[in-house]
């Protein structure tokens, strides 16, 4: 009866799995209460839509970079080192956000706090999904990138449904509660986590190597539409939580609720549909995850309340699982040797803009469409349809030995 689970989980090295327990350590305590943030800015605060979304898009300029620059670094000098300073950082800035909201200091404190655990939240990011492909051969990657999916999103379905009853009380308390578990995330790494060391390059790292993206004309395609895409995605953290809680009403833990289905879906169904669409080819998966991400942002205009929104997200989550391990997996195929860390900074630098810029392109359209539900979600998802389109042209291009299933 568990021979195949107990077979499958004894194929991988356990570092894969103690990196996976660390991210979802990590995922939860962001879960607990970044989603409810964008809900504080605009009950408490009185920041409008458009406000909200031009904070995040001034974050992205320098998310951005940090990731690029993260995957840079991660070339040069140990990778877990990153990880478990990164952690640190992250929990002092949670500290602060929880303090500035208990004293009621207002937007610049909790802005410039926000700003730093993004900062450290980017450098997290290249370094960890680079580390996947140190651990693991390249036949193995497609997998492992559903397994620490799974376990980032194991710490989603779990966050928000915690926050969602916290946050009834006080919202300092989610970023205090954030604080002690991104803590214990960076623990884990230091104490546990001895991965591989990968190819490390001597040569002394320069602003001009971010631009290395330039050399390599399918990571400049990839890039541009995994960027349109995640403008798309975006939406989940901050348009979606105003729109459902402050236009449809419903309530915050119906609210984390939606969090917790998107989170758990994934624990349980990401290795078995990356498993199953592994015959496809690499573009065709973002292709197939494109679309449907934008039958389920279409929905969320279409079907408002929260039995509906738990439909969307359902299909919206789909996409996710769809897209997202072969968009890392394609990055990590086409990234040459000694180069694993700067290619996933590349493509984290694209994904980050996409997550920053996402809730502004979308908050635009919800405050000068907003009495039209329908048309701002169908404007919205458009972009994902575009994507789409793309990486069907971009499979009519790319040679067979990047773009192969495992």
């Amino acid at each position: 009866m568990f021979a195949k689970p107990v077979g499958f989980v004894k194929q991988f090295e356990k570092n894969l799995w103690i990196l996976s327990a660390g991210w979802f350590v990590s995922a939860l305590g962001f879960a607990v209460s970044i989603p409810f943030i964008a809900i504080y800015f605009h009950a408490n605060l009185g920041l409008s839509m458009s406000e909200i979304g031009l904070f995040f898009g001034a974050m992205a300029a320098v998310r951005s970079v940090f990731q690029a620059i993260g995957g840079e670094v991660s070339d040069r000098i140990e990778r877990n080192t990153l990880l478990i300073y990164s952690q640190i950082f992250r929990a002092g800035a949670f500290l602060v956000l929880s303090v500035s909201i208990y004293k009621e200091w207002g937007f610049w404190p909790i802005a410039i706090a926000l700003l730093v655990n993004s900062v450290f939240g980017a450098i997290f990011q290249p370094v960890a999904n680079a580390m996947v492909s140190d651990i693991l051969p390249v036949e193995k990657r497609l997998d492992g990138y559903a397994i620490t999916r799974s376990a980032g999103n194991l710490g989603w379905a779990v966050g928000p449904a915690i926050g969602g009853f916290f946050a009834h009380y006080s919202y300092g308390l989610l970023f205090l509660i954030s604080s002690g578990i991104t803590l214990v995330s960076g623990l884990v790494f230091l104490f546990f986590l001895r991965p591989p060391r990968g190819t490390v390059i001597q040569e002394r790292f320069k602003l001009s190597d971010l631009l290395a993206i330039r050399d390599d004309p399918y990571l400049v395609r990839h890039s541009i539409l995994i960027f349109a895409l995640y403008l798309v995605v975006a939406q989940l953290i901050a348009p979606f939580s105003v729109y459902a809680v402050e236009m449809v009403r419903i309530t915050e833990h119906q609210l984390g609720l939606l969090y917790a289905l998107n989170g758990l879906m994934v624990v349980l169904l990401q290795i078995p549909v990356t498993r199953m669409l592994s015959r496809y080819r690499l573009t065709t998966q973002l292709a197939m995850g494109a679309f449907v991400y934008a039958v389920g942002y279409g929905m969320v205009g279409v079907l408002a309340g929260f039995s509906y929104f738990v439909l969307a997200i359902f299909v919206v989550t789909m996409g996710e699982m769809f897209m997202s391990p072969p968009s890392l997996a394609l990055t990590s195929r086409l990234a040459p040797e000694g180069r694993m860390g700067r290619y996933m900074g590349i493509f984290g630098f694209f994904v980050a803009s996409g997550w920053s810029f996402g809730p502004l392109y979308g908050g635009v359209i919800l405050d000068y469409f907003g009495s039209n539900a329908a048309i701002a979600w169908a404007l919205i998802s458009s972009l994902a349809i575009l994507s789409g389109i793309g990486y069907m042209l971009f499979t009519r291009i790319l040679p067979k030995q990047f773009n192969v299933g495992d």
